[in-house]
């Protein structure tokens, strides 16, 4: 494999070809000896136990407080030679690395321009996702490989003031943002569209015509040296609406407490205006046509397709919170039709996604944050 990896590399890159390395024993590595001792290298590694049933390339080089830089077990070789070239060439002119590859990132895409732009503000930019969706996290014990699915989104992280903040574009819903404290915690959503528009969003997510990448680069600039950035739950238009918190007692009806849950977790994913009724018997919403599928059967095809009309006539989009499943048909046809399914907890503690565009704005519950120093130490 490396001897081959070695061939392209000369192949692509002949103005380093003479400095190439290839151990022959073991061989495990390329290499690209510098002055002065440095190096540039390419290696499939393993993270430590009991991360270590993933293994991943890295591109290494002798900067200790450099974070991790890794990519997809089965990325491209010529996108692997590539990556080690821009990186020998960076080290050799003791210059920044070139994007994309600075971003570890085989092209230039929306998500690469962001970093850039934001870099170029002073913004510390700790990530961007996009095409290699393997990033080198902080584990309970070390570090581990984590791989990022596309219902999250491509996306840049970058540091605040004691917060991080995410920024994502997905297919279906198109850009959004949330924070979250350093220290851990949920991420919460942040109003992107009322931050950018002045007009408070009630639907997770601004269309990507919509959106200037420049203006959105000074936005998360201006956020990230802010020492509390504004969450959705507190720009909310429907936040009074909100009823206090009631406890689950056993004479409230199962009702009241499936429909009050599920009031809380759509407003804290960025439904602004889907409200309890006054008896907490229903939810309201000027946006949406909010249907509840209480039936023992899967929701079908033919069954979204009706409500969908339903929600056509009145001019609103549909949402259906349902208390079984639905098909894959049926799923598919809510993303075509910009609508959300959700299933409903039937003990009221929270919503699970069914179709791709209601899994794409879920919020994100784990606590990784990126790996920062030398990768020696984290490996087997």
């Amino acid at each position: 494999m490396f001897e081959a990896l070695g061939e392209r590399f000369r192949t692509r890159h002949p103005d380093l070809a003479g400095r190439l390395e290839v151990p022959q024993s073991p061989a495990l590595h390329l290499s690209v000896p510098l002055s002065g001792g440095r190096f540039v290298g390419l290696a499939l590694v393993r993270f430590a136990k009991p991360y270590d049933y993933t293994p991943v390339w890295a591109v290494v080089g002798s900067k200790p407080s450099e974070p991790p830089r890794i990519w997809s077990g089965i990325t491209d070789m010529d996108v692997l030679v590539d990556a080690l070239h821009a990186r020998a060439v960076a080290e050799l002119e003791y210059a920044q690395e070139q994007t994309p590859w600075r971003w570890d990132e085989p092209a230039t895409g929306e998500i690469v321009e962001l970093a850039d732009d934001l870099a170029a503000r002073g913004v510390d930019v700790l990530m961007a996702v996009a095409q290699n969706r393997c990033r080198a996290v902080e584990a309970e014990r070390g570090a581990k490989a984590k791989y990022f699915g596309h219902d999250e989104g491509d996306f840049v992280l970058v540091q605040g003031l004691g917060c991080l903040i995410r920024v994502s574009r997905k297919l279906l819903s198109g850009w959004s943002a949330s924070v979250r404290a350093e220290g851990g915690g949920i991420w919460q959503r942040l109003d992107l569209g009322g931050l950018l528009f002045g007009e408070p969003s009630v639907v997770p997510g601004v269309e990507p015509g919509r959106v200037d990448r420049a203006k959105l680069a000074g936005l998360i600039a201006d956020l990230a040296r802010l020492p509390h950035v504004p969450t959705m739950a507190e720009r909310s238009v429907g936040r009074d609406s909100l009823p206090a918190q009631r406890s689950q007692a056993a004479d409230r009806p199962a009702r009241s407490v499936l429909v009050e849950g599920a009031a809380r977790e759509l407003a804290r994913r960025g439904f602004a205006d889907v409200v309890p009724d006054d008896t907490c018997s229903r939810l309201e919403s000027e946006t949406f046509h909010i249907e509840w599928w209480n039936r023992s059967k899967s929701m079908g095809l033919g069954d979204v397709q009706r409500l969908y009309g339903a929600a056509a006539v009145k001019g609103r989009r549909l949402m259906v919170l349902s208390e079984s499943s639905a098909t894959k048909p049926a799923c598919a046809f809510a993303d075509q039709a910009k609508a959300f399914i959700f299933a409903v907890d039937p003990e009221g503690r929270g919503l699970h996604s069914c179709n791709g565009l209601a899994r794409e704005v879920i919020l994100d519950q784990s606590s990784w944050r990126p790996a920062r120093g030398q990768l020696d130490r984290w490996l087997e």
